[in-house]
């Protein structure tokens, strides 16, 4: 097993259907287990696939994680610590050996699954705006949404028809108003970047974690044309840190470097731990 981190640690809590199980890598605690993984995240609807590794496994344990059980998978440093993901397993492994460990990787999927809610066919008055569909489409599913803001709001001139999967109306709905629907830490939610959420603001510099220096990069020529303007400008920025929770989807960071001091908000990114170096690597746009 690679070398412990300095006061980092890791909980990962599995809810099965006869109790909850945690693990924690915690090298000051007597039943520290040795755990890795892999947490991407972006503005998009699509969801993702965290990866934990969890090494030496209770053959008891094994036996009673299944298939749908819930996951989160909390980490960081001594007295700052905080939820990265949470999902639900949707495939089971074989624990295998890795020298003379024995890893079980459990495949989660984030946020609660919502593939087989039943489709909708629902139409609204002419006039009706895109807020009020999307909230009363989610309400009718049954949908956990957290709503924070939208960004073109649009108004329908004539009878809208929500018509499919609640999944595949909101994301529609999504793109026509130029807002992001995603999973914040497995939370369904649909906002603006730049509107209505009381987002965290971090100050990343090296002495808060920031490694290396930043790099810059022009985006593609969407920004100039107002059709496709995703609304995110012309700029973007890839960081990498030391492994930070508050560093996520649409959270906003000051990056302040040799070469560079810039606001930006965070798109997308991944947390990773594998054994020795603990990152949160990410792409900014400009505020």
């Amino acid at each position: 097993m690679g070398k412990a981190q300095f006061g980092f640690e890791i909980l990962v809590r599995v809810h099965t259907r006869t109790g909850r199980i945690e693990f924690q890598y915690n090298k000051n605690h007597a039943k520290s287990s040795e755990i890795h993984f892999t947490v991407p995240f972006s503005s998009n609807s699509e969801k993702h696939i965290a990866e934990i590794t969890l090494f030496n496994i209770n053959p008891g344990h094994f036996n009673s994680i299944r298939q749908g059980d819930k996951v989160e998978l909390f980490a960081g440093y001594h007295g700052d610590t905080g939820l990265l993901m949470s999902g639900t397993i949707f495939r089971t492994t074989t624990p295998t050996l890795q020298d003379a460990d024995t890893a079980y990787v459990l495949r989660v999927l984030e946020g609660q699954d919502y593939t087989r809610l039943p489709k909708q066919n629902i139409t609204f008055a002419a006039g009706t705006h895109a807020d009020v569909i999307v909230k009363e489409v989610a309400r009718r599913a049954g949908m956990q949404l957290d709503f924070v803001s939208i960004n073109k709001n649009k108004r329908f001139e004539e009878e809208y028809t929500a018509e499919g999967h609640p999944m595949e109306i909101l994301s529609s709905l999504a793109t026509e108003t130029k807002t992001s629907l995603f999973y914040l830490r497995g939370r369904l939610t649909f906002a603006f970047v730049f509107a209505g959420r009381n987002a965290e603001l971090f100050s990343l510099t090296p002495q808060t974690g920031l490694i290396g220096s930043p790099t810059v990069a022009s985006r593609d020529d969407d920004w100039q044309d107002e059709d496709d303007d995703d609304g995110y400008g012309r700029w973007s920025f890839s960081c990498t840190s030391i492994l930070n929770y508050h560093l996520t989807t649409f959270s906003r960071v000051d990056v302040k470097s040799k070469y560079l001091t810039h606001g930006m908000y965070v798109i997308n990114g991944e947390h990773t731990f594998n054994g020795t170096e603990a990152r949160t690597e990410f792409e900014g746009i400009e505020n």
